[in-house]
């Protein structure tokens, strides 16, 4: 599918167009990057604060340096017509040996159009082969089993992938977070076991009143209800897992899209 893209690359002063990054730079040579996921909606990019703050929240944790002013320019690269799509913002090791410490990163950006319409529900699949993300919690570049996972789930006819860990805890679907009821109350994986500390996760858990725990296939295979959440799908509601039909869909998860999709942003 072709989708019109636009790329930026601070040069220490300002975001110019660039076709990429350096083969020497550590998030190419390593996958030593850190990233945030943005909707933008008719060139705003949507919760841009709280995205901000789990990036340089990222950032710490891996012993990453943003160069001075380049996060505060990036808001201002999408003021252009009334597209709809992702941007993706990018932190890098920048150049160096692998065990180099982190002085000079770099800042990408990447804006993909997509149009704004999607599916009323998801059909997900449980992937079977274990999966250990680094830095649990922190999103990084390193999504080549996420990307494998996720091509394998929509060749066999779904929309998404749930992941788990070497302990058979579940980390959330391939391209987002996940919300299990069981027993009548709903549940998301905690950070510790893999899970993305997305904005729509934290939105969605304080809605719910939602807890952090241990989820294992079993339990989630028998859930009452699941739904996902990324900045791209807001709030999307699970038809199925599996062979099992999870529709008619909760009123109480359609009432949280709704309220999701009416936020202002």
């Amino acid at each position: 599918m072709n989708r019109s893209c636009a790329n930026w690359l601070w040069n220490g002063l300002q975001f110019e167009p660039a076709a990429g990054l350096p083969f020497s730079d550590r998030g190419v040579r390593y996958g030593m990057s850190v990233f945030e996921t943005l909707r933008v909606r008719e060139g705003r990019a949507e919760f841009w604060a709280a995205h901000w703050e789990r990036l340089q929240a990222a950032l710490q944790t891996c012993g990453f340096m943003a160069p001075e002013g380049a996060l505060e320019a990036i808001p201002g690269l999408f003021p252009w017509g009334k597209r709809e799509g992702v941007a993706r913002v990018y932190v890098t090791a920048g150049d160096g040996g692998p065990a180099d410490p982190v002085t000079n990163s770099r800042v990408a950006v990447l804006f993909e159009e997509r149009p704004g319409l999607m599916a009323d529900s998801y059909s997900i699949v449980v992937d079977g082969e274990p999966h250990l993300p680094p830095f649990g919690g922190v999103k990084t570049a390193n999504y080549w089993k996420n990307a494998e996972s996720l091509r394998a789930a929509l060749a066999g006819g779904a929309n998404e992938a749930l992941l788990f860990n070497p302990a058979g805890a579940l980390i959330g679907a391939c391209m987002a977070n996940v919300f299990v009821k069981t027993g009548g109350e709903w549940t998301t994986p905690s950070l510790a076991c893999g899970a993305r500390a997305g904005v729509v996760r934290a939105w969605a858990r304080q809605a719910l009143s939602a807890r952090e725990s241990l989820l294992d296939a079993a339990l989630v295979l028998e859930a009452e209800a699941i739904f996902l959440t990324s900045s791209w799908l807001g709030v999307m509601p699970v038809e199925r897992i599996g062979g099992r039909k999870l529709t008619p869909l909760p009123e109480e998860v359609l009432s949280l899209r709704a309220a999701w999709d009416s936020m202002p942003k």
